[in-house]
């Protein structure tokens, strides 16, 4: 009841602007996000405890799963379209353009887990996140005449962060929480990875597509039929179903009007990755490695009690 109304605020203030429906929309969504938490931290048994959230740490640690998703799965969006629509790859080829950014993530997702182990957590995301920056950088520089090799490789940097945040950040965000609380903060990094991709799919998304049209306002021929200007007109899709309907060189112009969008969201999710990797790296520093040592109340150290996660046996610290 929270989320749905705002994701449709979002979009529809992409398509309309700020009109009723979209104020309409948001209204609701904060109203009952307010209410949700509030009856949440009046319950014995929540579905969803708030309480967690008074810690820096967990806190942190979920922020860096939510909005290093959000980045991703934007990206994952605008990429394939430009791919299809603006390079006029098949599906298969862009789906084979997409197998070494895939590759990075699963080196990522593999090797995090084992740097953890001498490497804070904190440290290892952050370093990872650093290159996504980076990724995200050049993918804004991609333009319509043509960048496939350009996008391959910014797409593989990009995916470099979500591979280490997918493999080490339940074990961030379980260690943050208190041991009794340990099954509902795994619950939460879980719902959280899936919600960052839909974030991302909506607010990248949308935030380009508004570019798109802005781009393309005015740019469409007067007397343009309804039923061909307003899909030209709407998204980068429509456009290319429309194609052959518009006067010769028009698609080029909707191509780069989407090349923007895509530019202009990528620039936003580098600077969202930037303050990400700063966050990680200051407040998750203190998180100790995997398998680590825990203080002792006499000085020495010793093994922190055992938490089973993902079939693996991993120690709180």
């Amino acid at each position: 009841m929270a989320i749905l109304p705002v994701i449709y605020a979002v979009k529809r203030f992409a398509k309309d602007g700020p009109d009723l429906a979209t104020i309409g929309g948001a209204v609701i969504g904060v109203v009952s996000a307010v209410v949700f938490v509030k009856r949440q931290g009046r319950l014995a048994s929540p579905l969803l405890d708030v309480r967690l959230f008074t810690d820096r740490t967990f806190s942190a640690a979920l922020s860096v799963l939510l909005i290093g998703l959000v980045g991703v799965g934007g990206a994952m969006l605008l990429i394939t379209q430009q791919l299809q629509f603006v390079e006029e790859l098949s599906p298969v080829e862009a789906g084979l353009w997409m197998g070494p950014p895939a590759l990075m993530m699963f080196l990522a997702a593999i090797g995090a887990p084992l740097v953890a182990r001498r490497v804070p957590p904190g440290i290892v995301v952050a370093g990872t996140l650093t290159p996504s920056m980076v990724g995200y950088v050049l993918l804004s520089r991609v333009d319509a005449s043509g960048g496939v090799p350009l996008m391959v490789i910014g797409f593989g940097l990009v995916y470099l962060g979500p591979g280490a945040i997918a493999a080490l950040g339940t074990d961030l965000v379980v260690a943050a929480a208190p041991p009794e609380k340990a099954g509902s903060a795994s619950a939460m990094s879980e719902t959280v990875q899936e919600l960052g991709l839909a974030l991302g799919v909506a607010i990248l998304g949308s935030l380009a597509t508004a570019v798109y049209r802005r781009r393309v306002d005015g740019e469409i021929p007067a007397g343009t039929p309804s039923d061909v200007a307003e899909p030209a007109g709407d998204s980068l899709a429509g456009a290319a179903s429309s194609a052959q309907r518009m006067p010769e060189g028009w698609f080029g112009t909707a191509k780069e009007a989407a090349t923007s969008g895509l530019s202009t969201a990528m620039l936003v999710a580098a600077v969202c990755t930037l303050v990400l990797a700063f966050l990680s790296a200051v407040v998750l520093r203190h998180v100790g490695v995997i398998g680590g040592e825990e203080p002792r109340e006499d000085g020495g150290a010793g093994k922190a009690d055992p938490v089973e996660l993902r079939g693996e046996t991993h120690y709180r610290q």
